[in-house]
């Protein structure tokens, strides 16, 4: 029998799943409400302060890696998270045509193979640090 390392109530489990059944009903507003095509201020702000983050996100999961740090698990599944989000928002928010090409071959060349390698760094870490701390008990 496995042991739970992590106490916590039984009601925040539930808030996550009334979070997403709420959720639901408000994807049907914004798919059906939001207009198709719309202008943005800040766009370019918008794009740096997000790939800032990527960037620190990528040198988190260096050094926790080299370290072996248990914050490994937590910052490699932010970063392959992060990277599956820019590879969706750079394919269809491209233009049709090279630019759409371009974004579609590096997501599927570079950015969802290191998703998926980071998120099997972050789950390997998990894997790790759980065996650890059943140990210490």
């Amino acid at each position: 029998m496995e042991r739970k390392i992590f106490h916590y109530p039984a009601w925040v489990a539930w808030l996550y799943g009334i979070a997403a059944v709420v959720l639901i009903p408000w994807i049907y507003v914004v798919a059906t409400g939001l207009p198709e095509r719309q202008l943005a201020q800040h766009w370019d702000l918008a794009w740096t302060v997000f790939d800032g983050f990527e960037a620190i996100l990528l040198i988190g999961t260096f050094l926790t890696a080299v370290r072996r740090s248990i914050w490994l698990a937590l910052i490699a599944t932010s970063l392959s998270t992060v990277l599956v989000i820019d590879a969706w928002f750079d394919v269809v928010t491209a233009h049709p045509g090279e630019q759409q090409v371009v974004s579609l071959l590096f997501a599927v060349v570079f950015e969802l193979p290191l998703a998926t390698s980071t998120m099997l760094m972050a789950y390997r870490a998990t894997v790790r640090t759980h065996r650890a701390l059943l140990k210490l008990k």
